[in-house]
């Protein structure tokens, strides 16, 4: 079976999309012979919301995840898995100073796209924005570490990072980027403004055009012998900085 959207797994992100927006449900799976309580709140949900259930092997739960731990369950989406770039436009004007999204300049690891997709939801970011090509797509994977995250923004798949970029600062908000050295921590910096953050590669960190584009660079001091943080865990630092200047 094909979907016509995403397919979400792992028991506390079903749990979530069904308990957020249930409008989105599809299909429920779950593991044919597999009993927990876990699973019998799962089933009480899919049947207060007219939810279809459909019970399949271990073996099928596990190609359709595709590596990501399912736990026996696993939701189809049957909207768009991701947002029209214009539609995350109109939510950001509509936000007007709080606006705040993150550009994902080329993940490849679904578990750090994932923890970044959770921790702007975290502080109630309204949209992430990733790239077509050479980039993790949202995968059961990237699902999986979102933990229910996708169910709280948007994300959009652009194909030219940069144009996106300058969508958005046409837009009224203002770019900054996560550089690996040689600019301001971000407690040093007013970020108490509409943003856009821009976290970079796992290699390669922020591309030199989409650099260029920001106005603004930080950088997280970090101890001598530690050459560069996980960008997810970067990116958690600098987005729960932005909330404490806000509040």
């Amino acid at each position: 079976m094909k979907p016509k959207a995403g397919l979400i797994v792992g028991r506390r992100a079903v749990v979530e999309a069904l308990e957020r927006d249930s409008s989105r449900a599809g299909e429920l799976l779950l593991e044919a012979g597999l009993k927990s309580p876990a699973l019998g709140r799962i089933m009480d949900l899919a049947r207060k919301n007219a939810v279809k259930v459909r019970k399949v092997e271990r073996r099928k739960l596990d190609e359709l995840a595709q590596g990501a731990s399912h736990q026996g369950v696993g939701l189809y989406l049957t909207q768009e898995e991701y947002t029209p770039f214009e539609d995350l436009l109109d939510e950001l004007a509509r936000t007007g100073n709080k606006a705040l999204v993150v550009v994902a300049d080329h993940l490849e690891d679904p578990h750090n796209l994932g923890a970044v997709i959770r921790s702007a939801a975290a502080v109630g970011a309204q949209g992430v924005i990733i790239p077509k090509d050479r980039a993790c797509a949202l995968t059961p994977a990237v699902a999986k570490a979102a933990a229910g995250g996708l169910s709280r923004l948007a994300v959009s798949r652009v194909t030219n990072l940069t144009q996106a970029l300058q969508g958005l600062k046409k837009a009224g908000l203002w770019a900054l980027a996560l550089a690996t050295r040689g600019a301001e921590p971000p407690w040093n910096l007013d970020l108490n403004m509409p943003l856009a953050l821009v976290v970079g590669s796992e290699h390669k960190g922020v591309g030199d055009r989409l650099l260029k584009e920001c106005d603004l660079l930080t950088t997280l001091p970090l101890a001598p012998a530690v050459e560069s943080l996980n960008a997810s865990v970067a990116a958690g630092v600098v987005l729960f900085e932005v909330v404490r200047q806000r509040s």
